[in-house]
C-alpha cells in the first residue's frame, strides 16, 4: 500500500497563522483550540468515512467532539446527554481499553476536533460484527511483512499518527492519495513525502 508521511515544521506555525494565539510557542503540530491536523490534511476524505466501518486505536481523549455538544449534563449518568454525543454513541459497536468498532459516520464526527496524538484508524475492507474479528488477526501478525500482508488484505484505508507530529495515510486506491496530494498542494508550511505502508512498519513496532 503506497502512502503519504505528513509534518508541519514546528517553526512555521505563528508565521502562517499569526493571529491565532494556538500558533504561538513552539508550534509543534499538537492539536490546540480545537483544530485538529488531522482533518485540515484528509479533508477530501473526511466525507467518504463512512463507507466503512472502522478499528480505531488511541487512547478515548483523542476523539474530542466540538465543543457545542458537551451540555445537557446528566446528573445520574454522571455525563452530558446532548442529542449529538448520544447519536455518536450509537455508532460505536464495541470498545474495549484502547479499541473501538465503531461506524464510518463516528471518526467524521470527531475529525474535526480529533486531539493529534498516538493513534491507529482502520477502514475494513469488509465490516466485521466485533474487534476480535480483526484483532485476532492483527496481534497474530508479528512481523512488519506479516503486518503489511494483513493490512493490505483487510484495511482499505489507514491512518496512522506519530507522538502529534506526524501524521500517515495509506491506501491500496490511489486516487484516494492523489486527492491528498493535490488538497496538501494548496496548503502552505506543510512537508508531504511519499512512504509505503512496509516503510512505515518497518520504521516503528509493528503494533505500537
Amino acid at each position: 500500500m503506497n502512502g503519504l508521511r505528513i509534518s508541519r515544521p514546528p517553526d512555521t506555525a505563528a508565521a502562517l497563522h499569526p493571529g491565532d494565539p494556538a500558533a504561538a510557542g513552539s508550534g509543534a503540530t499538537f492539536v490546540s483550540a480545537g483544530v485538529s491536523d488531522f482533518a485540515r490534511w484528509f479533508a477530501p476524505l473526511v466525507p467518504l468515512f463512512a463507507r466503512w466501518r472502522w478499528v480505531l486505536h488511541a487512547e478515548p481523549q483523542v476523539f474530542r467532539f466540538p465543543d457545542g455538544w458537551y451540555r445537557d449534563w446528566d446528573d445520574e449518568a454522571g455525563a452530558f446527554a446532548s442529542p449529538e454525543l448520544h447519536a455518536a454513541g450509537l455508532l460505536v459497536l464495541e470498545e474495549r481499553d484502547d479499541w473501538r468498532l465503531v461506524e464510518g459516520g463516528y471518526l467524521a464526527a470527531a475529525a474535526g476536533t480529533l486531539l493529534d496524538d498516538w493513534a491507529d484508524f482502520f477502514a475494513l475492507s469488509a465490516p466485521v460484527d466485533r474487534l476480535d474479528d480483526f484483532l485476532e488477526r492483527y496481534w497474530a501478525a508479528e512481523t512488519p511483512d506479516a503486518a503489511n500482508a494483513l493490512l493490505r488484505d483487510a484495511v482499505a484505508l489507514h491512518f496512522s499518527c506519530v507522538d502529534g507530529a506526524v501524521w500517515e495515510v495509506h491506501s491500496a486506491d490511489e486516487a484516494l492519495l492523489d486527492a491528498v496530494r493535490a488538497h496538501l498542494a494548496g496548503i502552505p508550511g506543510i512537508l508531504a513525502a511519499e512512504s509505503t505502508l512496509l516503510q512505515s512498519l518497518r520504521r516503528y513496532e509493528p503494533h505500537g
